[in-house]
């Protein structure tokens, strides 16, 4: 009779804890604010397991770390940092790199047990069940229920309800991880669809005359945002151009091309209508403090005298087409040949390119080739022409290929 009873008492008590199980599900499953679900969650182990006290620690795969965090504000909308637990240490530490869940009724005699949280906030704690939180084999946590209550000790029964509690916990939690991370994918994804939209505002495609000079001028950043920039000035009879690649991509490309050009903007504000060394050598000085490499083109054309002066470093490719020949301006900037004059004439047209065309591969990984550049830009007449020939010239070369480096184009036309 006792025996009855005693299964009675047992399946009367699994069928109200597997109502509260469907109950909690619905509960933990009905938010996905990382800040609210643990509160949720922290709330329910006190609750199911009868407890004094509960924690949930997250699992930071880049430290290999447990972290603990609480709710903050009424709202309990944000999550503060507390403590961190190195794997292995204490008993959740040890939960965690075991994979496996434990019960211990009197912790001080276990040597797994660390006391340091007790110390620190006075709390007195006396039996600790943890269990790890899985997702397809992969830690993402430990849940831990402190000091039973109206009750001596945990036991296997309380360990299969908090296996199952678990089981239901991990796939909430990891709900909200993903969610959190396509909130900040989102969240990144439109701040670089805004930096790339101030970037093109800063560099935009130009198609316009300037005095006795046509001019064009185009910027591809192979991702969201890249690292060339170029600047375009007319006054008192002059045409400033800079080109200009860190050799970067993305996001570092675009900061560190942001640096230099508030730097190459200052210059051409200071030397106006002059082609000073100072612009090199002050590059010079940036690459050792920061950057490793950078081509800076910086030349200047002067339409009553009909010269181009010009410093160039590093790979920025200047090419004069005359009487449809083009010549590839092979100078580069040394300390014994500062600048080099070029005299133009009528119907003489000058392009810069940035070694994104140069050395662009199709799928034989052949390169597109200096050669085919300075071909393809001898076949059209004006800037805005030559320049969309050469990128529909170099977009059919690729074969589809998505573009892998920054490209940039000036073309300018002697009237």
């Amino acid at each position: 009779m006792n025996e009855k009873k005693y299964n009675l008492a047992y399946l009367e008590r699994q069928l109200h804890n597997l109502s509260k199980l469907v109950e909690i599900n619905r509960i933990i499953n009905s938010t996905l604010d990382m800040a609210k679900l643990f509160t949720i969650i922290m709330e329910i182990i006190k609750e199911i397991m009868e407890t004094e006290a509960s924690t949930l620690f997250l699992y930071d795969d880049k430290t290999n770390e447990l972290v603990f965090k609480v709710a903050l504000g009424e709202a309990g909308d944000k999550l503060q940092e507390k403590y961190r637990v190195k794997m292995g240490q204490g008993i959740a530490g040890w939960v965690a790199r075991e994979r496996k869940g434990v019960f211990v009724n009197d912790v001080y005699s276990d040597n797994r047990f660390d006391p340091n949280f007790d110390k620190q906030t006075g709390f007195t704690t006396r039996s600790i069940i943890c269990v790890p939180l899985l997702y397809k084999g992969k830690l993402l946590g430990v849940i831990q229920a402190i000091n039973p209550v109206n009750r001596p000790s945990f036991t296997d029964e309380d360990m299969h309800l908090f296996m199952a509690f678990a089981d239901q916990a991990v796939l909430a939690v990891q709900n909200a991880i993903f969610f959190e991370h396509a909130i900040e994918e989102a969240r990144m994804r439109h701040e670089l669809e805004s930096a790339r939209s101030i970037q093109h505002s800063l560099h935009p495609a130009i198609s316009k005359d300037f005095g006795l000079c046509k001019v064009a001028a185009r910027y591809l950043p192979a991702r969201e945002v890249g690292g060339e920039f170029y600047e375009l000035s007319y006054q008192k009879n002059t045409i400033n151009i800079a080109l200009c690649d860190v050799h970067n991509k993305g996001v570092p490309g675009a900061l560190n091309a942001s640096l230099v050009n508030g730097i190459v903007k200052g210059l051409m504000h200071v030397y106006e209508n002059a082609v000073s060394p100072v612009f090199i050598n002050t590059l010079r000085m940036v690459k050792e403090q920061n950057l490793q490499f950078v081509s800076l083109f910086y030349g200047m054309i002067n339409l009553h005298s009909r010269t181009l002066t010009f410093m160039n470093t590093g790979e920025a490719y200047p090419i004069l087409i005359r009487d449809n020949i083009a010549r590839y301006l092979r100078f580069s900037y040394t300390r014994d040949n500062k600048k080099i004059v070029v005299k133009l004439k009528s119907n003489d047209m000058f392009i810069i390119v940035t070694d994104g065309i140069v050395n662009c591969k199709n799928r034989n990984a052949r390169l597109f080739g200096l050669k085919q550049v300075m071909d393809t830009c001898c076949q059209h007449d004006e800037p805005s022409q030559c320049i969309d020939g050469l990128l529909t010239k170099v977009k059919e070369f690729m074969q589809g290929l998505a573009q892998r480096e920054d490209i940039s184009v000036i073309a300018v036309k002697i009237k």
